[in-house]
């Protein structure tokens, strides 16, 4: 990445941050370790609007700090979180936001990653776990809804550009791929 090229992407990274009142009291309290691998500020929300990701009940598989749900909780009544990391800060940034429409899962492996996701019913949904592992498993438990939203597009996570390059009805940009089934 040349130099103009490294301050455009710094630029998008702080106005996706600085233009969200939400995002900008999390940074305030727990600095920028909260956004750690977060994809919020990858153009995670232009993404969702440009292609009307919304509904009733999210399914998202990956929430270490809950951003992605904070974002989520915006566009659907309902967001559905399930991750084998527990990150106990997830909660208070909920709780700090006064977001009630977020319920957190914590599992303790794969399995039970399944069987807890075939008790809920989800119209979308959002899979940003573990790209190198679960790829495919991951869209296998979710694909029932018609439409998932993906991180990770990119050429340094070869195990979502294959899945992606198999689908069909794929709308991508930046890191982002939305499949819908229709």
């Amino acid at each position: 990445m040349n130099a103009l090229d490294e301050e455009k992407w710094m630029y998008e990274k702080f106005w996706c941050l600085l233009n969200d009142k939400q995002l900008m009291r999390v940074f305030e309290k727990f600095g920028p370790a909260a956004f750690r691998r977060s994809s919020v500020l990858e153009g995670f929300e232009n993404f969702i609007k440009a292609h009307k990701f919304a509904g009733e009940t999210v399914c998202e598989i990956g929430t270490l700090k809950g951003l992605t749900a904070v974002v989520l909780a915006r566009y659907f009544k309902r967001v559905v979180t399930v991750d084998i990391l527990d990150d106990e800060q997830k909660y208070e940034i909920a709780r700090m936001l006064g977001i009630n429409n977020i319920k957190f899962i914590n599992v303790d492996d794969d399995y039970e990653k399944a069987a807890v996701l075939a008790t809920y019913g989800f119209d979308a949904a959002y899979i940003d776990g573990d790209h190198t592992h679960d790829t495919e498993s991951d869209f296998a438990l979710v694909r029932r809804c018609g439409q998932v939203l993906m991180h990770e597009n990119w050429s340094a996570q070869p195990s979502v550009l294959r899945l992606v390059g198999g689908l069909s009805n794929i709308v991508a940009g930046g890191k982002f791929a939305l499949w819908r089934d229709k």
